[in-house]
């Protein structure tokens, strides 16, 4: 599998975030950290965000030894973002920072470009 990498797409990754990414995706195991856009919720658009073995078409993004892949239809709402981690027992987990987002949904899982 050949590996495309978009200098292009700015993504930028906190160093919390790439802390987590690093206990939770062995290098050795092939898998990444796999984002991508897609239609639902309430204000249009949503984030997915998967630990998986890359698609064949996916952008890869190297940080140190982690590598982050965007399927290329996502990567026009992703480009400029930063993916960060929070802990915390209510509202921890990865969150992606885009200043794209013009507005979002009143829970917050959903946004609109």
């Amino acid at each position: 599998m050949s590996e495309k990498i978009d200098s292009e797409l700015d993504i930028k990754l906190t160093p919390l975030a790439l802390s987590k990414i690093r206990t939770l995706v062995p290098p050795s195991s092939g898998n990444v950290l796999r984002i991508s856009v897609y239609k639902g919720g309430c204000a249009g658009y949503e984030y997915q965000l998967e630990i998986c073995l890359p698609k064949e078409n996916d952008i890869r993004l190297n940080f140190e030894e982690i590598t982050l892949a965007v399927d290329p239809e996502s990567c026009p709402f992703l480009s400029g973002s930063t993916i960060d981690y929070k802990e915390g027992l209510t509202q921890g987990g990865f969150r992606v920072i885009n200043p794209r987002v013009k507005s979002t949904c009143g829970c917050g899982s959903s946004f609109q470009i």
